[in-house]
């Protein structure tokens, strides 16, 4: 048992705090207004976040099938 978490967690339990959270993120997303390009520069990062994962995937894929098959 740790004895210095501090005051608020002895205070709030761990599933009240994150109702508290959920609530918080609610409201958060629902006061966020996009701009125009909002949802263009969105698609463009995902796609230069997993394109080299999924070419990745592709080349070893690629790699073992050429293995396996040669």
């Amino acid at each position: 048992m740790k004895w210095f978490k501090g005051a608020d967690y002895s205070l709030k339990s761990r599933k009240q705090k994150a109702k508290e959270d959920a609530e918080t993120l609610r409201e958060l997303k629902a006061n966020t207004e996009f701009e125009k390009g909002d949802f263009l520069a969105l698609t463009i990062a995902a796609i230069v976040a997993f394109m080299p994962i999924v070419l990745g995937l592709l080349f070893v894929y690629y790699v073992i099938t050429r293995f396996i098959f040669g």
